[in-house]
């Protein structure tokens, strides 16, 4: 079935709940996001009586950086998601006094060449959580900025990611010894989800599931990849899978618990910016969007005196399409991949897509007190905690 023929996939198990409905009170009222915005600005007060408040991502009256401050990341649950080093690199600019904080599949590769190419940045080592933002930290007096993704086209990309770099084609290095590291850490890794690999051994079977050899234009064919590393004709067309890479996919979503991810490029993306020992975000102080990534590190490097070239293909930088075909993805895998990256939609107030937003599916956010009394915003409920119901799953291009 993944040789690019036409495939079914049903990931209906008997199970019968309803898509999304949560193990605990999920029948909770729902709190007005004006309301909520105004408890948070202290305009009003928070009713004690109500242990917690729920509310609809996307219905503050803030910006991301405005909401982040709030966000808590429970260091148990989200424990996988944070940075695994105890150091991480980032490009920081000691001329202009700026800190770029990456995220993975969150514009990171742009960022890290305007910084590095436009600011005089240089990539310099940070603690993991952040530490050195913090008042009496090496950079407490920079200005700290990072760039964030809508949840559901991250995580498009982020499996797209990790499907092409843990794949069977990866455990050997090049001829000339190149990525032997990376090879050797495939061959060891206990991949906890091969299945997504059924039928498909080689990078040549894997391009030919989203570039069936009858599309290529004869004056590439020849030129077909036998390598992963090798750009061609086909590493930058439009997919023309038929779903079996979707099958894959939509089998992933539901058979990963949301918390354990394997690869970075599957973090989420609060967890990456907040401090593990504390759940509690670190100092940022600005949080722009990748869809006006170009606009916004223009006005950034304005700042600065300076322009962004014209026309660099490093401001789009790895931008490939994408090797599913998120068309034939269903609203339930929609809603469940909502599920997984609700931390991101609460703390960064991102507004849920159409599928995710209603009664039927619960993608809500918590508003409640620490035991410091300082206000706290995460999941109404985590990816664990909500049922993986699968049925409606289903994709038939026979």
């Amino acid at each position: 079935q993944l040789k690019n023929t036409p495939a079914t996939l049903d990931l209906n198990d008997g199970q019968q709940e309803v898509p999304g409905t949560l193990q605990n009170d999920n029948q909770s009222e729902l709190t007005d996001g004006l309301q909520v915005t105004d408890i948070l600005q202290n305009k009003i007060p928070f009713d004690e009586q109500h242990q917690r408040l729920r509310f609809v991502p996307g219905t503050l009256s803030l910006t991301p950086a405005e909401t982040l401050p709030h966000c808590y990341a429970d260091p148990d649950i989200y424990e996988n998601h944070f940075p695994k080093r105890k150091i991480r690199g980032i490009p920081i600019s000691s001329k202009h006094k700026l800190v770029f904080i990456m995220i993975a599949k969150s514009g990171s590769s742009t960022g890290r060449w305007v910084m590095n190419n436009v600011l005089d940045a240089e990539e310099l080592k940070v603690h993991k959580d952040l530490l050195d933002l913090s008042p009496g930290g090496k950079y407490e007096d920079f200005s700290a900025i990072t760039f964030v993704r809508d949840p559901l086209s991250r995580f498009y990309s982020s499996y797209d990611e990790v499907f092409y770099r843990y794949g069977p084609w990866m455990r050997e290095p090049e001829r000339n010894g190149r990525y032997d590291s990376w090879a050797k850490h495939v061959r060891e890794l206990d991949h906890p989800h091969d299945y997504i690999y059924e039928n498909m051994t080689t990078y040549q079977e894997f391009q030919d599931a989203f570039c069936p050899p009858n599309i290529i234009p004869d004056e590439y064919k020849l030129d077909r990849a036998a390598t992963p590393r090798r750009p061609n004709w086909c590493t930058y067309q439009p997919t023309h899978e038929n779903g079996t890479l979707a099958a894959a996919f939509e089998r992933f979503v539901f058979e990963y618990d949301g918390v354990s991810p394997w690869d970075v490029h599957l973090h989420l993306q609060v967890p990456m910016l907040s401090n593990q020992l504390t759940g509690r975000p670190a100092r940022v102080n600005e949080v722009f969007k990748t869809e006006t990534s170009i606009k916004d590190w223009g006005n950034i490097v304005s700042r600065y005196g300076q322009t962004l070239p014209d026309d660099d293909e490093n401001l789009n930088a790895r931008s490939i399409p994408r090797r599913f075909n998120p068309k034939l993805v269903s609203i339930v895998t929609k809603r469940r991949i909502c599920q997984i990256a609700a931390i991101d939609y609460c703390c960064l107030n991102f507004k849920l897509p159409m599928e995710c937003d209603g009664t039927e599916v619960d993608v809500s956010c918590s508003l409640d007190k620490d035991e410091q009394g300082a206000y706290r915003i995460q999941p109404w409920s985590h990816p664990h905690e909500v049922s993986r119901d699968r049925s409606g799953v289903r994709i038939d291009l026979g």
